[in-house]
């Protein structure tokens, strides 16, 4: 991961991760994982972007990311803080 560039290269197999060649980084701050999955970070936007095998926490149109400032994960999920909100998604 390149935060400088708003680059990163991802390889494996695509259902765990292992392809993340359409995700725009634009704005990362940090990258988190689960088992099978991966949330990228955008603090300055508040936004989170999502990749890997659903059941891992690869899928998330659906998850309000706003305001999110910190992620925290385990091997099967992750979770999503909004500290000035006080509030968190799962």
């Amino acid at each position: 991961f390149r935060s400088d560039l708003g680059t990163a290269v991802c390889w494996g197999l695509t259902s765990y991760g292992g392809n993340c060649s359409g995700i725009d980084f634009s704005g990362t701050a940090a990258i988190y994982s689960s088992a099978r999955a991966f949330a990228a970070l955008k603090k300055n936007f508040g936004t989170v972007v999502c990749w890997g095998q659903s059941g891992y926490g690869g899928d998330c149109p659906s998850v309000d990311f706003g305001g999110t400032t910190d992620i925290y994960s385990n091997d099967y999920a992750f979770v999503a803080l909004k500290k000035d909100l006080g509030t968190a998604v799962c």
